[in-house]
């Protein structure tokens, strides 16, 4: 009996969800299959159409809800919304397609602030007109997101145990059979069954199945009011702590702090919303009193990011943050003061949202611009000579070189780079930036400043290697022997490797353990040179760029004594100073 009625309700919940979302379910079901397809394809990436398709489902979804809101007009507009609704979808799928949407970063921003607004439009049209608060609204939707997340997280689990259990017994399987079910669980199955989650907010309000979704469940009123609400009291304490002990000095300017800032305020934002329904008293006055707490340190944040962008600059992820801070001020303002209005607070972040997408004044351009002005405030084009090279007489300060490797990074990130028509043509950024201005292009991430004084930041990793942009050539005239190594050493390890040379009775030993790293050539079982090489783990620090390639001269070394001469070049070398050390390198040896 109870399973025909398990049976009989699922198939109700399918049968609704596909008479209520058609549209959206069949943009499911393109996006589903357009991600398995180019699972199987190799040389084409189908990314453009499967997000287009994914973003109609949402919008398809929003449209539906907007629909539901206006049920007595007439079905004509019902067709309408549905239709603008996929059409935005197709327009967008046009923007994607003018562009290299692989590698352009306002491409992949505006794809993300997109999807965030509809998905807090899909949350707030519930909202409207609706004696609904948006508490009640979000937690409808965690109810469904989280039952569906883990209705595909078990599922997927199953699916992949019976493949990896049918490869062993029986035939190897492939990886795209999982990347085939993944797409079909969390693509298509996950989302259909969020939307049959989604409550029909707009019948009665005594619906006894959207009295239900619209009330906490126990698990997560138990998280909130006794999990999360003293986490958050406790870290609050030691936050204003922190502030109270910094507000003259570090608290502004320190980078490290300010994702906790914002992670802060807006765990804190959610954290207002879901104690609402809550019949603690206790809860009561943390949901009275925290917004003013909440307000100071997202005013005390705003004010950090704002002086932190006026020492470097705007770039894409400051814009989001003096945003975010925006928001969190206003939003906060109308939740503390005028709290019958607070359905209002995700409007302001859908319009927030949509300015930072409009073209001119989107994130990416303004942070390009921002970023360019710094530059060009630094350097003018006749600072050039005509080898394309910062000229002798030009110098920068420290805060100049910070400065600068910070904006060029900031700017090659964003394929930006050839907006600075200035530079040398075939300008690479690896490869040229300290040809070119004289210093390490990552100087703003290895220098650091205390009191006016600037000194290098000690980094745990370094690496180089041979430029290979350029043609390699070097003589080997009078050489008797050329040898290839590699090494790889970690700690606690110990190897000897005996090269056989074409000289007679003449071995090369490459001693590398903890301690040595060294070449020992011997004749007749007698040393005749000893190379020391452990000065490359010290002087590696000095020539790396992080991951910077250098010249054939930068990377050869030589010793000699009356009997041979020993030239070596490192191909390639890395280090730590956790006593790893690797790498490539070429031996020429010149016996006299």
């Amino acid at each position: 009996m109870n399973r025909t009625r398990l049976f009989a309700r699922f198939r109700q919940r399918s049968m609704a969800v596909f008479g209520r979302f058609p549209l959206s379910i069949f943009f499911l079901a393109v996006t589903t299959l357009i991600v398995m397809a180019d699972i199987q394809l190799t040389r084409t990436s189908l990314t453009r159409e499967a997000f287009s398709a994914g973003l109609g489902a949402l919008f398809l979804a929003c449209g539906q809800l907007w629909n539901e809101k206006n049920q007595r007009q007439k079905t004509r507009s019902s067709w309408l919304i549905l239709l603008v609704s996929a059409v935005s979808a197709f327009l967008y799928y046009i923007y994607l397609r003018q562009i290299n949407f692989a590698s352009d970063q306002s491409a992949m921003i505006r794809t993300i602030v997109v999807i965030f607004i509809a998905s807090v439009m899909l949350i707030t049209i519930p909202t409207s007109r609706t004696a609904y608060t948006f508490s009640q609204s979000l937690v409808a939707y965690i109810r469904t997101f989280f039952s569906s997340l883990l209705l595909a997280v078990v599922f997927y689990i199953g699916v992949a145990a019976i493949l990896a259990t049918f490869s062993t017994l029986f035939i190897q399987l492939s990886f795209e059979w999982y990347s085939h079910s993944a797409a079909l669980i969390f693509l298509f199955f996950a989302p259909v069954y969020f939307l049959s989650g989604i409550p029909d907010f707009f019948r009665d309000k005594n619906d006894q199945a959207v009295t239900e979704a619209i009330s906490r469940p126990k698990i997560l009123a138990v998280l909130v009011d006794f999990i999360v609400v003293p986490l958050i009291l406790i870290f609050s304490a030691l936050l204003v702590a922190y502030i109270a002990a910094n507000i003259t000095g570090e608290f502004w300017l320190d980078s490290l702090i300010e994702p906790m800032l914002i992670s802060y305020v807006a765990v804190g934002f959610i954290t207002l919303f879901l104690t609402e329904q809550s019949s603690k008293q206790w809860v009561h006055l943390f949901n009275r009193y925290f917004p003013y707490l909440l307000l100071v340190i997202a005013v005390f944040q705003s004010i950090s990011s704002s002086i932190k962008s006026f020492q470097f600059g705007l770039t894409h992820g400051r814009y989001f943050v003096l945003l975010f801070g925006l928001f969190a001020i206003s939003g906060v303002i109308i939740y503390g003061f005028f709290k019958s209005a607070s359905r209002y607070i995700p409007l302001i972040l859908i319009a927030l949202g949509t300015v930072s997408i409009l073209p001119f004044i989107d994130s990416v351009s303004i942070g390009t611009a921002s970023q360019i002005r710094q530059v060009e405030d630094i350097i003018q084009a006749d600072n050039f000579d005509d080898n394309g090279r910062i000229r002798t007489e030009v110098s920068f300060s420290h805060e100049e070189r910070n400065q600068l490797s910070y904006s060029f990074n900031y700017l090659n990130n964003i394929n930006e780079l050839e907006r600075l028509d200035w530079l040398p043509e075939r300008f690479d950024y690896y490869n040229n930036f300290q040809t070119v201005f004289g210093f390490d292009p990552y100087y703003f991430a290895n220098h650091n400043s205390e009191n006016g004084e600037w000194f290098p930041v000690e980094t745990e990793y370094a690496y180089v290697e041979l430029d290979n942009e350029q043609p390699v050539t070097f003589s080997v005239a009078g050489m008797d022997d050329m040898v290839y190594f590699s090494v790889y050493q970690s700690e606690g390890f110990n190897e000897d490797k005996r090269i056989d040379l074409n000289q007679e009775n003449t071995e090369l030993i490459i001693q590398h353990d903890d301690e040595v790293f060294s070449l020992e050539l011997e004749e007749n079982d007698e040393v005749i040179m000893v190379f020391d090489l452990s000065f490359l783990q010290e002087d590696i620090y000095d020539l790396q760029g992080m991951s910077q390639a250098r010249p054939l001269e930068d990377l050869t070394f030589v010793e000699e004594n009356e009997e041979v001469v020993i030239t070596l070049i490192v191909n390639r070398f890395e280090t730590d100073r956790n006593a790893f050390y690797g790498g490539d390198f070429t031996v020429l040896l010149d016996y006299k």
